[in-house]
């Protein structure tokens, strides 16, 4: 296989080659970062959050977060005030590394043979490993769901990514929304955001709500020229990030800067010749993590409908119909606002402990009853008999 096998020199290349390592063993750490940073720069969101290499498996990142009047009068001698001192807060996260994932690959004895001729073969089956390896780091932070240990867990369980360290957070602020409309979530989502961030914040969202983000503005504002370019990537001057990863109704809103992907610089590399299926075989190691450097600077908004048993009510004058709301938006069918807009005709009562609303006949006719949850309405048509 040697006569095979002419791989590139890192010397002589300045890029990663395939003797930079033991044939079974670790990465040097500066060639571990030479190849974590060619994993970040094949992707483009890795190569926008903020990327922590570092050497150990576990770490602690610290930083300061400062309220805003925390200057004070300097004075010679003097300490800050207590209550100033008090407006800064510790911030920053654990990464916990410990756990690798792995990637495995072969090069079958036929692609060596077509190419024992090109100097640059293995050097290019690298730049495709590195582009896998990103497209499913990146992958990973979207959907993992658990940091699971068991050597045959699923994928969406090799580490907790972004989205889903959001849904467990006590500090994550989760609003939700049961509007259609692409536009009106962002405008709620950005509403509930921390002042702090409004600014510098940019907007995660699924391939798919971005289309149809697309489509509202074009037809709302007749700008054909929105769906012909496809460059309407802000929302209130706020950049949207879009992936075919996430779900469809699921938003996160937090500066990409505040997003870690967290990575040791300790790269397992094994390479092997097996006999059995006649090819050079490749397994790489690497041990990541995902986490928010500030909790309480992230919103991550879903879709919870606002769902009525039944839209159209009939009830005599004198008697009483009801209609139940099963789910809303906000803080629930607590926060649910029931009315009546002709109480000539029908009033109603509406139970926010049950989400139950009552409707009593005034008078014979029609009218309506609007429901309100803070993101969207819904309108009960009612007609009244004698």
């Amino acid at each position: 296989m040697s006569g095979i096998m002419r791989l590139n020199n890192i010397a002589k290349s300045g890029a990663l080659g395939a003797t930079d390592a033991r044939l079974s063993g670790s990465l040097t750490p500066k060639q571990g970062r030479i190849f974590v940073k060619a994993i970040i720069a094949s992707h483009d969101l890795l190569g926008k959050v903020t990327t922590d290499i570092t050497g150990k498996l576990t770490k602690e990142r610290d930083g300061w977060d400062t309220a805003k009047g925390i200057l004070t009068r300097h004075k010679s001698g003097l300490k800050a005030p207590d209550a100033n001192l008090k407006k800064l807060g510790k911030i920053g996260c654990k990464l916990d590394m410990t756990n690798g994932v792995e990637l495995n690959a072969k090069i079958l004895d036929e692609a060596l043979e077509d190419n024992q001729d090109n100097p640059n073969f293995e050097k290019e089956q690298f730049a495709a490993f590195n582009t896998i390896f990103s497209n499913d780091l990146q992958y990973l932070g979207i959907i993992g769901i658990a940091d699971s240990d068991d050597h045959e867990a699923d994928f969406n369980k090799l580490a907790k990514g972004w989205f889903q360290i959001a849904r467990d957070s006590k500090n994550v602020n989760k609003p939700t929304s049961s509007n259609d409309s692409i536009l009106m979530r962002l405008k709620h989502l950005v509403k509930n955001a921390h002042d702090d961030v409004k600014g510098m914040a940019s907007i995660l969202m699924s391939a798919s709500d971005y289309m149809d983000y697309q489509f509202e503005i074009a037809e709302k504002y007749k700008d054909l020229a929105t769906l012909l370019s496809a460059d309407k990537k802000t929302f209130m001057q706020m950049p949207i990030e879009v992936s075919a990863d996430i779900e469809n109704g699921e938003y996160l809103l937090t500066p990409l800067k505040n997003m870690i992907f967290g990575i040791s610089s300790r790269v397992k590399r094994s390479r092997w010749y097996d006999d059995d299926e006649s090819a050079l075989k490749y397994k790489f190691v690497v041990f990541p993590d995902y986490e928010f450097d500030v909790h309480k600077y992230v919103t991550y908004m879903t879709i919870v409908p606002l769902s009525i048993t039944g839209l159209n009510a009939s009830v005599a004058v004198g008697g009483t119909t009801q209609k139940t709301i099963q789910s809303a938006a906000g803080t629930g069918v607590e926060g649910v606002s029931v009315v009546s807009n002709d109480t000539d005709i029908a009033t109603v009562t509406y139970a926010s402990a049950t989400g139950v609303i009552s409707i009593k006949g005034v008078a014979a006719g029609t009218t309506t009853v609007t429901v309100n949850d803070g993101t969207s309405t819904k309108t009960i048509e009612v007609t009244v008999t004698a």
